[in-house]
This record gives structure tokens, C-alpha cells and sequence, in this order.
């Protein structure tokens, strides 16, 4: 998973350095995440959505590239002590569409390099899946002072658990591997 994202992050360097009239922005959200799929019946289906980056960089006024590091968590059902935790590093483009004079919709289809869940609390040894996926996210900018925005996002991720480390052992997982997760939050980001 690490040669994805130097891979992931040598190609953005390199898309960056070429880039010309260029705008970068550098934001953090918070929000709410509902989960889905084949391998989460033992878990609420909603939580806590972080996004702790969501780092972009424009070529363009309408073109640009992003990176995002979001993190959902999920308590388990029957058990409030236990949680699963859903990390998703995701890159991709941006198409920007500006609405107003300090209103724009960004529009983020992305490839997710690594989406990691933890499972903590749960009276066993813990647990760590590993997987990949698609991220398509959006965001309505609204425009403050110099600088500040504050954005509504609003993600869809659909991804497949590859493999599960269990008690220092790698198993590969090839059935009931799906989720996907809506997160809907707010964000601050600064432009610079």
C-alpha cells in the first residue's frame, strides 16, 4: 500500500510544480457519516466523520488536484465501548464552478489509496482492515473574510476490504468485503 501513495503523491508533486496562476486552499471539517455495505451488521450505521486534511491545489479557476485524509468512526451495537474507526486517504482532481462572487461548488472525484478500519475495545485482540476505493465529493464554498471559506461536504466512499490482520496473522478477505460511507459536514478552509 505505501508504493500507492508515493506513486499517489510523487504524480501530485510533479502536477503541482507544472502548474501555473495557481490558488491552494488547506482546510479541516467535521460532520456526520452513515455506513453501509456487506461487512458492518455489527456495527451502528452512524457516526463521527473528521476531516483532519483536505489540502487542494488549483492550475486553473476551474481545474485543480486534491488530497484528503477523512477519518468515520462507529460505535458497535450492544457494546459502547467498543469502536471501529475508518481512515481514507483519497487523491483526485477538482472541477471548480464558481455560483457567485464568493460562492463556488467544488465537484472531487477520487481514488481512495488506502481506507483503514481499527477496530478498538472489543475484548479480543484488535483488528485492522485494509482496502482501497472511490471517493466522490463535493463542496459548496461560501466566501468570509480574506482568505477563510467555509465549506458543506458532502462524500460518497465505496471502497473493499483487501485484508484483515488478526492476532499477527494477514488473511485475505475476498467475500462480504464491501462498505460505503455518506459523510455530510462543515468545513473551514483557509486560501492562500
Amino acid at each position: 500500500m505505501s508504493k500507492f501513495f508515493l506513486l499517489g503523491f510523487a504524480v501530485f508533486t510533479i502536477c503541482v510544480a507544472n502548474a501555473q496562476n495557481s490558488k491552494s486552499y488547506l482546510g479541516v471539517s467535521v460532520g456526520v457519516a452513515k455506513l453501509g455495505g456487506d461487512s458492518v451488521s455489527n456495527l451502528n450505521n452512524v457516526g463521527l466523520n473528521l476531516g483532519f486534511i483536505n489540502f487542494g491545489y488549483r492550475f486553473n479557476d476551474s481545474w485543480g488536484g486534491t488530497i484528503n485524509l477523512n477519518s468515520s468512526g462507529f460505535l458497535v451495537k450492544d457494546n459502547g465501548n467498543s469502536a471501529v474507526g475508518i481512515g481514507v486517504f483519497s487523491i483526485g482532481p477538482i472541477y471548480t464552478k464558481n455560483l457567485g462572487k464568493k460562492i463556488s461548488l467544488d465537484l472531487k472525484p477520487q481514488y481512495a489509496l488506502s481506507v483503514v478500519g481499527i477496530s478498538k475495545g472489543t475484548g479480543n485482540d484488535d483488528a485492522t482492515l485494509t482496502g482501497n476505493g472511490f471517493v466522490l465529493g463535493s463542496s459548496l464554498n461560501f466566501g468570509m473574510s480574506k482568505g477563510f471559506k467555509i465549506s458543506i461536504n458532502l462524500d460518497y466512499t465505496a471502497a473493499k476490504w483487501k485484508e484483515l490482520q488478526f492476532e499477527g496473522q494477514l488473511i485475505p478477505i475476498n467475500s462480504n468485503n464491501r462498505i460505503n460511507i455518506i459523510s455530510l459536514g462543515t468545513g473551514l478552509r483557509y486560501n492562500f
